[in-house]
């Protein structure tokens, strides 16, 4: 027996024996639902959860074992393994073999009675893909696998299975979850009239703006909080970024990275950051820029959104922007901006259509009217030109002049798209306003987030 068979022998037993039961009295059920778990037979759908490091991948995975053991499974049906471990590497081209026959040598009733398999943050492992198809298609086993990478989704194992995966993303928390992580309670909290509720809930969600959701950040100082999600995107940009994608200049990348997640909620500009370069004497070309944008979503750093058009094809010379991947992601690589509350409400509501934008068939654009106003979002399907949904985030709307300006871009929106309804989020406003369109629903933040007037 080698070294590394010791090794994965010890960490299948260790879950169940002490990793498992030291963070079940931990664990906050996350709001992903992953459905229910099929049977164990070959040929199983295989189910994908991805999403940043960090943001409670792997707590997702603890929470369906756990259910599938107060179910009546029995542990010893279950092999959880980590592949994100250092003592694993370098990784040989058969660890998932490995891990596979060394689980079945420990449950030998496993393999006939069927398997539970938990593989964590496999993306790394060379030819893993392939090692797990072979599992499918042979074994009598329920799969789950994560990852922080995107392209696990679109081409690794959209190729490898042939339509025999389902994908889910894995986002930090929401705002309900971050509210019920601090003891907060958010049933009926939209239609009750308790206002302790009502004031709690106001006041949770000007902190989560500012400190997000991450779950490993949640209970610590301001100043640790910061560093702890620096080191974060720090971390991601050097193992997901850098060292997945080859990019010969990690400091620029990292820069980079930082520049952009600090972007949130603005127009981003490849040719004004090459030109910044330029004159700081090095850029590595608008191409190579485009390439870390796209490898920095692949690792769930941030999200590019895009003008709402009927092509196929997103233009990045028609204006684009970025979010980040959590609102406290960018306010701890943000230089305190005069807007940056605003950017990070903006953001966050961009996440929370995000996570409930995937039971839909469509996308989420901003919208750039004749007019020469803008939408911040719409949700609707470009190809066919439908809106499902128009969308203005603004932090306050006391000034005059900014209430015009967000309620006339959305009766133009509204006309162009033959909506009725559109919506204003504000930080702590509510109003209900007529206009020759429909009507215009104003919302508090915290009640939209918690799935008042959503689409």
């Amino acid at each position: 027996m080698n070294d590394q068979s010791t090794v994965i022998k010890m960490l299948i037993e260790d879950f169940h024996a002490t990793v498992l039961p030291a963070h079940l009295q931990r664990m906050l059920d996350r709001d992903l639902d992953l459905g229910t778990p099929l049977e164990p037979a070959p040929g199983n759908l295989v189910k994908v959860v991805v999403g940043m490091r960090r943001s409670g991948k792997t707590y997702r995975l603890f929470q369906q074992i756990r259910d599938l053991i107060a179910s009546g499974i029995s542990p010893d049906r279950i092999c959880y393994f980590n592949f994100d471990d250092d003592r694993l590497r370098p990784f040989s081209a058969d660890l998932v073999d490995k891990v596979i026959e060394s689980f079945f040598e420990l449950h030998p009733t496993s393999r006939s009675k069927g398997a539970y398999l938990f593989f964590d943050e496999i993306q790394e492992v060379p030819h893993w893909d392939i090692a797990a198809r072979r599992i499918v298609d042979t074994e009598k086993a329920t799969i789950y696998v994560t990852g922080s990478s995107s392209k696990m989704l679109s081409t690794d194992v959209a190729t490898e299975f042939r339509g025999r995966s389902i994908s889910y993303e894995l986002l930090p928390f929401s705002f309900s979850e971050y509210a019920r992580f601090h003891g907060i309670d958010c049933d009926g909290a939209t239609t009750s009239h308790d206002k302790e509720q009502a004031s709690l809930l106001k006041n949770a969600c000007q902190h989560y703006l500012v400190q997000g959701g991450f779950p490993g950040v949640q209970q610590l100082s301001d100043n640790e909080r910061v560093a702890a999600l620096q080191s974060y995107a720090q971390f991601t940009v050097s193992r997901d970024v850098v060292e997945r994608y080859g990019f010969s200049n990690a400091a620029y990348a990292q820069n980079l990275a930082r520049i952009s997640i600090a972007s949130s909620g603005r127009d981003f500009s490849i040719s004004k950051i090459d030109s910044l370069g330029k004159n700081a004497g090095y850029t590595p070309g608008r191409a190579k820029i485009a390439a870390m944008l796209d490898a920095f979503e692949d690792a769930h750093m941030l999200h590019q959104v895009y003008a709402f058009s009927h092509s196929s094809q997103k233009v990045r010379l028609g204006g684009f922007k970025l979010y980040s991947e959590d609102p406290g992601l960018f306010c701890a690589l943000s230089p305190a901006p005069n807007d940056g509350l605003t950017r990070a409400l903006e953001t966050a509501v961009y996440l929370e259509m995000r996570r409930q934008a995937s039971t839909r068939i469509g996308s989420i654009a901003m919208l750039k009217l004749k007019s020469g106003k803008e939408i911040d979002f719409i949700e609707g399907d470009e190809a066919f030109g439908v809106a499902y949904g128009l969308i203005q985030v603004s932090f306050n709307m006391r000034n005059e002049a900014t209430r015009q300006r967000e309620i006339s871009a959305l009766q133009e929106a509204m006309a162009r798209f033959g909506r009725e309804k559109g919506v204003i989020i504000t930080l702590d406003e509510e109003s209900r306003i007529a206009v020759d369109e429909g009507v215009i629903e104003v919302v508090p933040a915290w009640k939209w987030l918690l799935g008042d007037e959503r689409l």
